[in-house]
């Protein structure tokens, strides 16, 4: 029991710190790459991947797609008198076999999260079980 004290403390100390860490030195803009697939309203899957880009004006950002390649690009310049300020991102992401580069779409939310989605490929959309037979092989 004291244990898994210990590690819920270890936990909330860890949450703690990364909400005190410095925004530039947060590099990943990623937001969820463990399962890029997720179900619509109407029960279709499809590729969903987010990118934190609060830090970016809409005009700032540029998503792309090269061959299966999705680039997701975005640059901040800010200027005064004898100063200048830039911060920058890329992030590549090798779209899965079978999800159409033509069919990739973006949104931006009023947060600055950008969401790109694309219809997941067939062998995703509808994944079935199928029980497989054992056989039993008999010693002669």
């Amino acid at each position: 029991r004291s244990f898994e004290e210990f590690d819920r403390e270890l936990g909330r100390m860890k949450d703690e710190m990364h909400k005190l860490a410095p925004k530039e030195l947060k590099k990943d803009n990623f937001l969820n790459i463990s399962n890029p697939y997720v179900e619509d309203a109407s029960g279709n899957k499809k590729l969903h991947l987010k990118f934190d880009c609060s830090d970016f004006k809409p005009e700032e950002i540029n998503v792309k797609t090269d061959d299966r390649n999705l680039v997701v690009h975005a640059k901040h310049e800010e200027g005064s008198k004898g100063q200048k300020v830039y911060k920058e991102f890329t992030q590549t992401y090798l779209l899965p076999e079978g999800v159409d580069p033509q069919k990739v779409q973006s949104t931006l939310t009023n947060d600055g999260v950008l969401c790109v989605e694309a219809p997941a490929p067939k062998a995703v959309e509808a994944p079935k079980e199928r029980v497989i037979p054992i056989e039993y092989m008999k010693k002669k």
